[in-house]
């Protein structure tokens, strides 16, 4: 009888092992961008979606009321109610229980309010931007954290100091326009030629180019809250990048510039958001008539500033 010794499996080689792992760390490379491209898709239908709902809402205020929502916001320090044009929209939004239960009588961050206020609203958040969990303040009162926020903003006009695009020295009208009772027979620019609610992503955190810039509320934007009037858009243009106004940028530069004090030169009261996204291509922006365009990061600051007003008479330019 012959005795046979088993045969010896031939292990793998230290070589070997090291060139398996760097074709895993290959293909893991190469997944990475495709999931990521993926991810930033869903975002991105995700955040058309809730637009093209708040557009739908709109109009079925507007023909109820025959005007389209608006903030009510008295000027200046104030100690009487600021209302958001969000707050009249909820019921079009099936939120009945969020508008049956506010106390217009009193403004969002009362004591009767804030539990309501407190509340995120999914559809007021894009998926693609990291301040959906965060919460926004009140400066006037200096208290912090205690709004929900949101990243989309009411489109009420060109501010007086975006003298780049407005030399009148007053506020160049749009179509949710605060304090206003706006028809759309007042949109006399066209319904489909302007903007209604713009995208105005991670507020009240700063960011520029793509990354934030210092904290919460040392440095901040003015909005973010859903309920906030102040979370309203005025448009502003920027410099490339991002840090000051006016300039040659009208999106994606920055999402808001810096407040550090109440009722600060030149923006007094009013929001400090400018339009801004985490998409990779440009921001969301819902038109007067429900549809949803994504404006592209390379638009001029004069055709952009002509698809906010809605009585300007221009002639909005190729780039849109």
């Amino acid at each position: 009888m012959i005795f046979r010794y088993p045969a010896r499996r031939r292990a793998f080689t230290l070589i070997e092992l090291l060139v398996v792992i760097a074709i895993i760390a290959i293909l893991i490379g190469l997944l990475l961008p495709a999931v990521q491209k993926v991810r930033d898709s869903a975002a991105k239908i995700q955040c058309t979606n809730n637009l093209h709902q708040i557009g739908v809402a709109l109009h079925n205020y507007e023909g109820t009321y025959h005007s389209f929502p608006t903030s009510v916001r008295p000027a200046g320090v104030t100690p009487l109610p600021r209302i958001s044009w969000t707050i009249p929209l909820l019921p079009y939004l099936e939120q009945d229980n969020l508008r049956r239960n506010y106390d217009l009588s009193s403004t969002w961050g009362s004591a009767s309010n804030l539990p309501l206020t407190s509340l995120p609203v999914k559809l007021f958040q894009c998926q693609a931007s990291p301040g959906s969990n965060q919460f926004d303040g009140d400066p006037q009162t200096n208290t912090w954290n205690i709004v929900a926020t949101t990243d989309y903003a009411a489109s009420t006009g060109v501010a007086a100091y975006a003298t780049t695009v407005n030399t009148t020295g007053v506020v160049l009208p749009g179509l949710l326009q605060k304090n206003t009772v706006v028809k759309a027979s007042s949109v006399t620019d066209g319904l489909s030629n302007t903007i209604a609610v713009i995208e105005s992503a991670g507020r009240p955190q700063i960011y520029r180019l793509g990354r934030p810039y210092g904290s919460v509320p040392a440095q901040k934007v003015n909005g973010g809250g859903w309920a906030r009037p102040a979370s309203d858009l005025v448009f502003q243009t920027s410099t490339p990048d991002g840090t000051s106004f006016p300039g040659s940028c009208a999106v994606n530069c920055t999402n808001g510039f810096d407040y550090p004090t109440y009722n600060m030169a030149p923006f007094g009261t009013e929001g400090t958001g400018e339009p801004y996204s985490f998409h990779t291509a440009g921001v969301n922006v819902l038109l007067g008539d429900g549809s949803v365009r994504l404006v592209s990061s390379s638009i001029s600051v004069y055709t952009f500033a002509a698809l906010v007003t809605r009585s300007g008479d221009e002639v909005i330019g190729s780039d849109f």
